[in-house]
């Protein structure tokens, strides 16, 4: 007799290691802008190079792109930018990691602000998590049933088990990683000013943004949907205009190809950083009216599969010795993927001391979850909205300002049946700011969130991996009384009591006329010893 197996794959963590660095840096105004009266807004760009593993730490490199628009006196054209890098070069501790498996490393910029020393110089401080983790992933081969070793030679499945064979079959239900990749995403597109704007002479400042981002899972790849929100505000040819500004949406649809992906799989797809670029260009008439733009999203996808089949729980023979090998493996079923949207809205207040609002241009957030736990049948969440809001003033001498806000919320992820020994893995996205101008001094906002989670549950289960046969122990069978008479303690099945009496669930079942395999505490049997094979 022969096992017969299948493939289990388990996915785990090795090791996991999180932390929070924060860069500062000097920098002065280049020679060809002029001195910086007052700093309006400031973007900054995580941008990783490597992630290099070595015994027991983790090198990342990278850095960290800054821009600023900033107020001045020394030129006609009040508002300028300035452009800049800060250097990453950081090295996390893990213990236990192996060089030679790929480390998962996930940042986010918490944080970047800028203060002015002089008007030639200004200070850069920003703050960088980084979440690093290495996965485990691994075969194992489980017992789903045992056949004969002539029907093992054949390659095929034998219409009968081998005589005097008895088995025990289980459910088993998982959750299976089938596939994970690293991906761009792109999305290019090309616009041209519209009619009554001016020619474009220095871009400024520019925004590119996915709003309504929906994904499903096709065969063989995964179909990425929404809006692309773009804002640029820029210096234009025109000396009358100092300031101008254009926002516009594109749709897009496109597909990244994922070889082996179906539609019945659970798809995990997250953003890890974005990179944009745009480009001015000539039109037909050779002015600067066209925009060529793309959105390259960083993504991590993973593929599940949730699976469900039987595997041999215990087996024993009344024609020979059956050796068993077990192995406790630890199994991962996904309890839930659940997609909440959460809306919140506030209204905010330009400071007193602060310029007038005119016209509304771009509004900005990012989601801070500040708490965040497992309660019953859910994930509970608090955290803020940090809003900054672009806006034209009514003071030609400092044309733009920025009025921020911070908007609360809380919300509980619905998770019926998750507890605290559950992992998750939480999203949070911004899918939709709206921003209206009550009046010179107060904004009102809305905020579509996205948040989704993915909770997985373990269990222990113990699998057959090996059988070894050996002959019939004569001398102990002899010994055991061929009519037993038995008494039973405790509720349960007949199949351990036929297995340690070397007779069947069917034998007992017959000669105590039972109509089902189970025993009550108290229940009288008559067990016959039975013997195949001889």
């Amino acid at each position: 007799m022969e096992l017969s197996t299948r493939n289990i794959r388990t996915h785990g963590i090795l090791c996991r290691s999180d932390m929070q660095i924060t860069l500062e840096d000097d920098v002065n105004v280049p020679d060809t802008k002029p001195d910086i009266d007052q700093l309006i807004k400031t973007q900054g760009e995580i941008q990783i190079t490597s992630i290099t593993p070595t015994d027991g730490k983790v090198a990342i490199h990278g850095n960290l792109s800054f821009s600023l628009l900033y107020i001045t006196t020394e030129d006609i054209r009040p508002v300028h930018s300035m452009k800049g890098q800060i250097p990453i070069d950081e090295t996390i501790n893990m213990d236990g990691l192996l060089p030679e498996r790929e480390v998962m490393c996930h940042f986010e910029l918490e944080d970047c602000q800028t203060n002015l020393i002089n008007s030639r110089k200004v200070s850069i401080r920003a703050i960088v998590s980084f979440h690093c983790c290495q996965e485990d992933d691994s075969e194992i081969a489980a017992g789903v049933d045992i056949i004969s070793s002539e029907a093992s030679r054949a390659d095929m499945e034998q219409l009968s088990p081998p005589e005097g064979l008895h088995r025990r079959f289980s459910q088993f239900a998982l959750t299976q990683l089938e596939n994970q990749k690293k991906d761009v995403f792109r999305i290019k597109d090309e616009t041209t000013l519209p009619k009554g704007k001016p020619n474009i002479d220095t871009v400024l400042y520019y925004e590119m943004t996915p709003q309504n981002l929906q994904t499903r899972i096709i065969d063989d790849g995964i179909r990425f949907v929404g809006d692309l929100q773009l804002f640029l505000l820029y210096i234009p040819e025109n000396e009358e205009r100092h300031l101008e500004y254009l926002e516009t949406e594109f749709p897009f649809d496109g597909i990244v190809p994922c070889s082996n992906c179906t539609e019945d799989m659970i798809s995990d797809v997250e953003i890890l950083n974005s990179e944009k670029e745009i480009e001015v260009k000539p039109d037909e008439d050779g002015e600067n009216r066209v925009l060529e733009l793309e959105l390259n999203l960083n993504l991590r996808l993973k593929f599940y599969q949730d699976e469900t089949f039987d595997y041999l729980e215990d087996a024993y023979s009344t024609a020979c010795t059956l050796e068993l090998n077990r192995q406790n493996i630890i199994s991962t079923k996904l309890l839930m993927k659940n997609q909440s949207v959460v809306r919140v809205s506030d209204r905010i207040h330009v400071n007193q001391d602060t310029d007038a609002i005119l016209q509304i241009c771009n509004a900005t957030g990012n989601i801070q979850i500040d708490e965040q736990e497992i309660v019953e049948n859910g994930i509970s969440l608090e955290g803020v909205v940090e809003l900054e809001i672009l806006y034209i003033t009514e003071n030609d001498d400092r044309p733009l300002a920025v009025a921020k806000g911070a908007i609360p919320f809380t919300h509980t992820i619905e998770i019926r049946g998750i507890s605290p020994e559950d992992d998750y893995e939480l999203q949070s996205t911004i899918n939709q700011i709206s921003v209206i101008m009550l009046d010179s001094q107060e904004i009102e906002a809305k905020i579509i969130l996205n948040l989704c989670a993915f909770v997985f549950t373990h269990n222990t289960q113990q699998i057959i991996t090996q059988i070894q046969e050996q002959p019939l122990d004569m001398e102990h069978l002899q010994a055991m009384p061929g009519l037993v008479g038995f008494i039973a303690e405790k509720e349960g099945s007949l199949w351990n009591i036929a297995k340690e009496y070397n007779t069947t669930v069917e034998n007992i079942m017959q000669l105590n006329q039972l109509e089902n395999d189970q025993v009550k505490p108290g229940d009288r049997l008559l067990l016959l010893k039975q013997i195949d094979g001889i």
